[in-house]
């Protein structure tokens, strides 16, 4: 008989919940997909919901789940016995690090340094561990230092976000894309270094005095056009990058391979740097790094040997013929047309690999201003991220680190920079996603049949959502964004739709 397994996390956002057999991974769900609000967190009543969203999704009972794992970090549920849609359990509960480290032993690596870093849990915020075979051993903790989410979510706190909740679990990729609009300044590396303890702290009720000691106006509206709050991003984006590449310095002899996991790993801009330093040899990072991959992480950690095919283990409404409408979607892509793209199961985590995107050609400033401003309706700074065939990828970026979950930021080429514009930042880095012919044929497919055209194979790649929304899920979602976006024309599973 098949047995299956379920994992809960309620957390203080980002509530997920995953189903697998004792073979493989089957399902995952973030809340935010299934009910429309980004980083939910969730009582009892909608967890039970969900549950019941993910069972009917997989056709199965409450009665053929043999094992409930539960996290502790805001466990809504007990300790003891649960009831859970008439079904008793006894739940194995699962900790924090033990999680996010779970969502990263998918890398295949016998032994690894493994720094969990984030913001807080009942484990701490940044720890280090290694790998050696099944064992898992705590080396180091790292709380009292500036290796934290506390500290970069204090400095989204004081640059772009005064609301506490917001400056730690939705602002600090905000932070990231605007430390690349400014400059190294020595006063503020000289204020962070003497001020980086009290930054490291929880500032639940605001950080005013923080404001004072930086001199920085209490104005919130437009940070890329404040030049303090512009180069405080970067300076402190490169105090925190240095801090992090010394301390990893003296983990090497342990181990050539690093994984990153909890929500710093989605640090672009420092995994670049680790992996283009050849600090060390390999560098894993999963596309479910933060706390939407707690429930994903405990299955895992507690059955190691299970399998786990990242990235697309959200839901799926159909699939897309191999063939479906290419021609068309081509043509539109070359009539400079935005595209709302929803295809099979949806990518899980925050970043679009290409199964519900908004993408288009990267062939000027022009594309991905309109992207931001007009479709999006984010901030102007904001970086467009590109998609890229993988065996191009050296020809076009300054790296031979592949980046299927779009974890990486490596410096584009010149030429790069001269056919694909869209899709370069400020200090003309890009998030890359790179798509092989395995990962995804239609889309791989896509981007060869553009470069014949165009000589790039890539195209502009960005989550399907507006502002304040999460990505989308089912294709009444993708349509519902396709209605109140500028986006021109959308295409569900190859089926075009008009305005």
């Amino acid at each position: 008989m098949r047995k299956y397994f379920l994992s809960v996390y309620f957390g203080y956002h980002d509530s997920c919940i995953t189903i697998s057999s004792d073979k493989e991974i089957l399902l995952h769900l973030e809340a935010e997909r299934v009910f429309r609000k980004k980083h939910m967190r969730v009582d009892k009543e909608r967890m039970v919901e969900l549950i019941k969203i993910g069972l009917f999704y997989l056709k199965i009972t409450i009665d053929e789940i043999s094992k409930l794992y539960l996290a502790r970090w805001n466990n809504q549920f007990g300790e003891g016995k649960i009831n859970i849609l008439g079904r008793y359990f006894q739940p194995i509960l699962t900790s924090h690090h033990e999680n996010h480290i779970g969502t990263g032993l998918v890398s295949g690596f016998k032994e690894a340094v493994i720094v969990c870093a984030d913001g807080g849990s009942e484990d701490g915020t940044t720890r280090v561990y290694l790998k050696k075979g099944s064992k898992i051993s705590f080396l180091e903790d790292l709380d009292d230092t500036p290796m934290t989410g506390k500290f970069y979510g204090t400095l989204t706190q004081m640059i772009i976000e005064p609301r506490f909740g917001r400056a730690h679990d939705t602002a600090p990729g905000k932070m990231m894309g605007l430390a690349a609009t400014g400059v190294l300044s020595k006063e503020f590396y000289q204020l962070l270094e003497k001020y980086w303890p009290e930054i490291n702290k929880l500032h639940f009720k605001g950080c005013e005095h923080l404001l004072n000691i930086f001199r920085l106006k209490p104005k919130y509206s437009a940070p890329w056009r404040d030049k303090r709050r512009m180069n405080l991003a970067y300076t402190a984006q490169k105090f925190w990058e240095r801090k992090f590449c010394s301390k990893l310095k003296l983990y090497r002899k342990y181990s050539e391979n690093i994984i990153l996991v909890g929500g710093c790993a989605y640090n672009i801009s420092l995994n670049s740097l680790i992996a283009d330093s050849k600090l060390y040899k390999r560098v894993y990072i999963t596309p479910v790094s933060g706390d939407c991959g707690q429930s994903l992480g405990a299955i895992i950690f507690y059955n190691p040997g299970i399998i786990c095919n990242y990235p697309f283990l959200g839901r799926s409404f159909g699939k897309i013929d191999d063939c479906a409408n290419l021609d068309e979607i081509i043509k539109d892509l070359l009539n400079h047309k935005i595209i709302c793209w929803h295809q099979g199961r949806s990518e899980i985590g925050p970043r679009a690999l290409g199964h519900r995107s908004f993408i288009g050609l990267a062939d000027s400033v022009k594309m991905s201003w309109r992207l931001n401003t007009k479709i999006k309706r984010r901030e102007p700074y904001r970086p467009v991220a590109p998609i890229v065939a993988e065996e191009f990828l050296e020809e076009f970026f300054e790296t031979k680190q592949k980046s299927p979950f779009m974890t990486f930021a490596p410096r584009a080429k010149k030429k790069t920079i001269r056919f694909a514009p869209a899709i370069i930042h400020s200090d003309e880095t890009s998030r890359i996603q790179t798509v092989s012919i395995e990962d995804n044929p239609i889309m791989h497919e896509i981007l060869i049949r553009i470069m014949k055209v165009q000589g790039v194979p890539i195209l502009m790649n960005s989550s399907l959502n507006i502002k304040g929304y999460p990505i989308v899920d089912s294709p009444k979602d993708t349509l519902n964004t396709f209605r109140m976006s500028g986006a021109d024309v959308c295409y569900i599973n190859g089926k075009r739709y008009d305005k």
